[in-house]
């Protein structure tokens, strides 16, 4: 994806959960960027098998 593909998008976190969100960002060695992108990935993806095991 090109740099100008992406646009800025303004996130408020709670104190505590930016606190967790960049703890595991230095753990993996990501920008807190990086961390949340790939923790939505995640989560979407968990939701996403989720929603297909309901419905077999």
């Amino acid at each position: 994806m090109k740099k100008r593909d992406i646009n800025p998008f303004g996130l408020r976190l709670a104190p505590d959960l930016r606190e967790r969100v960049e703890d595991q960002a230095g753990k993996h060695r990501h920008s807190l960027n990086t961390e949340i992108e790939m923790l939505i990935e995640d989560g979407l993806r968990w939701r996403e098998s989720q929603e297909k095991q309901a419905v077999a």
